[in-house]
């Protein structure tokens, strides 16, 4: 006899089947203030994941982040950052910056969620945090996840996260070191490696040169969200 687990997960491969998804068309956008980004597609499409590909080192995931929180104090938006392995360094931002951010830690996710790994214990976070409607924005950072912790996601836990997200209306981004993340909306990668002398640049004109690389959109562009 099948367990219950697995008569809802035929329950749900069932109604997918019979009533198949329509590709929605974004109502709006987070800008981001990368010219690349938002040039390509208007900003973060709400309601949808988005997936930063980080395919090289050193290319510019933190900035990213940073600017994300940047864009979203000037709107006072709600932010959360599930970050899985402790790689996020607050003391390289201005203390404003952080106002916004809810900061979800590796380690606390294992014990608030009862989860064997970091990365289950991230996923489960992200998904109670993309069913909060106090959110703007939330970013769930696996770039140094390990890679069996990543194969072992299953494809249907992305599309519930999806699921959630379009419940909420806000933007979710994951941030990977490789294309995982199969529901995700709109795919862009960072594959250009900044080199030493880089260093000495300011971050806002670092921030500036990303050049993400779209890979997937699913939903046509649309106007900034007001």
């Amino acid at each position: 006899m099948p367990s219950a687990p697995e008569k809802l997960t035929a329950l749900r491969h069932l109604l997918a089947a019979r009533f198949p998804s329509v590709p929605r068309t974004a109502s709006s956008v987070l800008p981001t203030g990368i010219p690349s980004l938002d040039d390509a597609i208007g900003g973060l499409p709400l309601g949808a994941i988005t997936e930063i590909v980080c395919a090289a080192p050193s290319c510019g995931g933190q900035l990213l982040i940073g600017q994300l929180l940047a864009v979203t104090r000037v709107t006072r938006t709600r932010v959360a950052l599930i970050d899985s392995t402790d790689s996020f360094d607050p003391s390289s931002f201005a203390d404003d910056l952080l106002a916004h951010l809810v900061w979800v830690r590796g380690a606390t996710t294992i014990i608030l969620s009862a989860k064997a790994s970091a990365t289950a214990g991230a996923l489960h976070a992200a998904d109670l945090l993309a069913r909060d409607a106090n959110l703007g924005l939330v970013i769930l950072d696996l770039r140094r996840a390990p890679a069996a912790d990543l194969r072992r996601i299953p494809s249907t836990q992305w599309y519930r996260l999806q699921r959630a997200v379009e419940s909420a209306e806000l933007a979710f981004v994951v941030i990977t070191p490789r294309a995982t993340v199969p529901s995700a909306q709109v795919r862009f990668a960072l594959a250009t490696l900044h080199i030493v002398a880089a260093l000495d640049r300011e971050r806002p004109a670092l921030t500036a040169a990303l050049t993400p690389l779209l890979q997937r959109q699913r939903q046509q562009p649309a106007a900034a969200a007001s």
